[in-house]
């Protein structure tokens, strides 16, 4: 992992094949940084605790799934 300061309106580049991805901090204080971030077309950009969320989301969902379709072909039933 890369560790690096910046100071407000300073910006790192990720250099890319499809294309560069900008990082700018807009604002920082005291244990908390505001970015912007610029990126080519294609590219979904998320906060990683989303990311976690929808994962067990998908698979709170699938467990659901799952249950139901062996009422449906009555598997469970003792």
């Amino acid at each position: 992992m890369l560790v690096i300061s910046r100071k407000k309106n300073e910006a790192l580049i990720i250099k890319g094949r499809d294309g560069d991805i900008k990082i700018v901090l807009i604002e920082g204080e005291r244990g908390k940084a505001r970015l912007g971030i610029e990126a080519p077309k294609g590219y979904i950009i998320l906060r990683e605790e989303l990311i976690a969320e929808i994962r067990d989301s998908n698979r709170m969902s699938a467990l659901r799934d799952l249950a139901s379709l062996k009422k449906i072909i009555g598997e469970g039933n003792g």
